[in-house]
Formats: C-alpha cells, structure tokens, sequence
C-alpha cells in the first residue's frame, strides 16, 4: 500500500511541478522600471505588450521593496487596484493580480511604495491569456468613469464645478465674469448621490436669484432644468445641501447651462470677450482610458472658423479632434499633445474656412503629475476640458 501511496505522490508532485512549469511558460515581462524608494511609487507604461493579459506579478528583481498599492490600468479605462501590503525579497514575486480574470489588454501598471532608501529595479510579468479577445488593442472602445451627458443634454455647457465632501452643507462654484450669459442652468453629480436644499446665484453685478431646488440628485444624473436671468453674468453660485455624515468620499458636483438666446452669434454678444473666443463644451476628464466625449454646440449660429483646447485643475494628453459640421464631411485633427493648465492648444484651423458645426468629439484624458508622489496622483481630481471656437 505504502508503495502505491509513494508513486501517486511522487505522480502527484510530478503532475504539479508539470502544471507550476506550464504556469511558468505563460509569463513574460511586460515592463520594467526602477523605483527611487524615497519616492512614493513609479508609474510603467506596458501599452506596447503584445496581447491581452489575465493578471500581472509585480518581481523584484534586484532587491527587496515594500509595496503599498498596485492599480492595473486597462485599455477600456477600467482599473483594478489591488491595496495591501506587499514585502518582496530579491527575485521575489507576488502572487498574480487579479487572482483571476479574463484575458484584457493593460496600459499603464502604477506601484505605490512604502518609504525607504535606495534603489530597486522591478518587473511587470503578464499572465498571458488562454486566449485573445477579438478587439484590436490600439483604439478600444472607450470607458469614462465621469461619463457624458444623454442625448437630451445637447445644448449644455458646463461652466462651473466643485467637489463637496458630506461632512458639511455647503460650498460654492466659481464661476467668475464674462464666461457666458445663460437662460437656464441644470446640475449634474459624480460620485455620490447629493441632495440639493438651494442654489444662490450671484451675479457679477451683485444681484442673486435664490432657487428652490430640494431633490434628490442621482450620482451620474442631471437635475431639472431652473430658469435664470439671461441678461447678466454669473460670478459664484452657492449650493446648500444634505449633509451625509455616514458616506465615505466625495461627490463631484458640475453647473452646465443652456446660452441666451444670440450669444454665439456671428454678430453675438459672446464675440466682445476673450478676443472673439467662445466656449462650446466642456467636460470632465477621465484618469484612465482615452475618453470619447461628444461636444455638441448649441444653435451654432454664424459658424466657426477655429478652435482651441484648455484643460482646467489638471493636464491631459490629447489625442483626436473630430468636427461634424452641419453639411459636407467631418474634420479630423489628429495629435498625441500634453495640454498644461493655463497653456491652451491650437488654434486648430478648419480646412474649409468658416462654417456651422453641429458637434466636436474629442478624444483625451487625465495626465498623472508624478511630482508631488504617485499617490497623490492617483487620487488627484480628473481635468476639466474646454473647447472653445472662433469665428
């Protein structure tokens, strides 16, 4: 009996060395950086692997490294973060992250590092997958964790935003002068649900419009629409709402509007400020992915001969411009630009010279700014974009 018992455990362990071996052959370095351990992490760009991936095994391969947070960042913009603590050893390597998934393409691999001295060099090992999902891995189909507005938002700008914690009942939206003059205003939240008590618009000639608003706002949803005085401009608007004292995070909240009636104009008011430069849309800015946002613009009166891009709170990389215009074929601008606060983009000038456009997708998003640590990179606010045209 013993000597049955011995060959199916000596099978067994071969059967399983066979396995571990097999396991072996599906990993291949995908990526590798070195990590200042003074530093709070590194950010390894594995976009150019060949394949999709079922997880990944963080190796150190020179040297031991504490390791705090590893996030996965795949092509469709969704993310995988994987927080615990991870003590490595040199030649040591973690167990695979994810434990288990489907085959996808990866992007980005960032590692946040418990402080420390020295330097240590890491690799990206790729699970390699059983087999390859059926999209290409250059332009996968988008995924916004802000995502854009319905089709019922077509005349929206947003204009204003803030992020609001729930241990208090109040904040307030810098809006600023000579932006726009709007007929109609709605709110729209991310992140969390958010009860709205009131809304105070100040205008920049002092005087305020009070809006009883007392709903309920859906996280990813719109409220209704309020009427607003259209003949002035909006300075700040002060928001009252519930406080959530049990609800962990934030929520993000954004003003968008519908302009008075005239103020794209060729002849328009909105032509008389920031050298003829009127804003079209705005949105937020996924961290992760390139976001596909259709802009669209209004009643577009008189038509456009230009624009420009801004990004607001944060830099983004820019990628594509698409103009659809009223009549004839669209437009495509096409670039791979860091686009900083305060450094706007273009001007991108219209092949055709000047003429209506009915909508712009842009596609873009959030940049990582490494330098004050990739932890505060990682849970930094998104960017807003602005796109603004010209006649």
């Amino acid at each position: 009996m013993f000597g049955r018992l011995g060959v199916a455990g000596i099978a067994l362990m071969a059967a399983s060395a066979l396995s571990y071996a097999n396991a072996e052959d599906k990993f291949v370095v995908i990526g590798t950086q070195t990590i200042d351990r003074s530093g709070s992490g590194v950010s390894i760009d594995v976009s150019d692997a060949e394949g999709a991936f079922s997880g990944i095994r963080i190796r150190a391969k020179n040297g031991p490294v504490d390791i705090d947070r590893v996030q996965i960042v795949y092509s469709d913009g969704s993310v995988h973060n994987e927080r615990r603590a991870i003590s490595l050893s040199k030649g040591e390597r973690t167990r695979p992250i994810p434990e288990a998934a489907a085959g996808r393409y990866i992007d980005t691999v960032n590692v946040v590092n418990k402080p420390g001295t020295g330097k240590v060099v890491v690799d990206v090992l790729g699970i390699k997958a059983k087999e390859q999902p059926p999209e290409a891995h250059p332009d996968p189909a988008p995924s916004n964790p802000f995502p854009a507005g319905s089709a019922e938002a077509d005349k929206d700008v947003m204009f204003g935003h803030q992020s609001v914690g729930f241990g208090i009942d109040r904040d307030v939206i810098k809006v600023g002068g000579d932006l726009g003059k709007f007929k109609r205003i709605r709110l729209r939240v991310l992140g969390n649900d958010v009860h709205v008590n009131v809304l105070r618009i100040v205008f920049i000639d002092g005087t305020e419009q009070n809006l009883e608003v007392d709903a309920d706002i859906k996280a990813n949803a719109y409220s209704n629409w309020f009427d607003i005085k259209g003949d002035r401009f909006i300075r700040e608007i002060q928001m009252t709402y519930r406080a959530h004292p049990g609800i962990q995070g934030q929520a993000r909240v954004e003003v968008t509007g519908e302009y008075a009636t005239g103020w794209l104009g060729a002849s328009g008011e909105g032509r008389n400020y920031h050298q003829g430069w009127v804003l079209l849309g705005a949105q937020t800015a996924g961290f992760t992915g390139f976001d596909r946002d259709m802009i669209r613009v209004g009643e577009n009166e008189g038509g456009f001969a230009r624009l420009r891009i801004e990004a607001i709170d944060r830099a983004i990389t820019l990628k594509e411009i698409r103009v659809k215009y009223v009549s004839g074929p669209d437009e495509v601008f096409t670039m791979h630009e860091r686009v900083d606060p305060g450094r706007p983009y273009g001007p991108l000038e219209f092949k055709g010279g000047t003429a209506p456009i009915k909508a712009i997708e842009a596609r873009y998003r959030s940049r990582f700014d490494l330098s004050k640590g990739l932890t505060s990179a990682l849970d930094g606010h998104p960017a807003v974009v602005q796109i603004w045209g010209q006649h």
